[in-house]
């Protein structure tokens, strides 16, 4: 707790009911952002993939991750060609 938290001015039960409620509110909020989606979405397919690998053969879950892997290297290549591009 902080030096400024008004929490410890209140009764010992209310305070653990309000921490509850808070930790509760930041994890709601959390959850919201955009950036947690993201990764969740891409958390749940890659244990997909890791599924895939045990269950078949290890072909199709790098066949699978490809996507993960080609993408943000092909986002950086067209970046870097408009950059040359625009700043020749």
């Amino acid at each position: 707790m902080q030096t400024w938290d008004w929490l410890m001015l209140l009764p010992e039960r209310q305070r653990r009911q309000r921490r509850y409620r808070r930790r509760l509110l930041r994890l709601q909020s959390q959850l919201q952002r955009p950036r947690t989606g993201i990764s969740g979405l891409v958390v749940i397919y890659l244990v997909a993939v890791a599924v895939l690998a045990v269950n078949t053969r290890p072909v199709l879950a790098l066949l699978a991750v490809m996507p993960l892997l080609l993408v943000p290297l092909l986002a950086g290549l067209i970046y870097w060609l408009l950059w040359a591009e625009f700043h020749r």
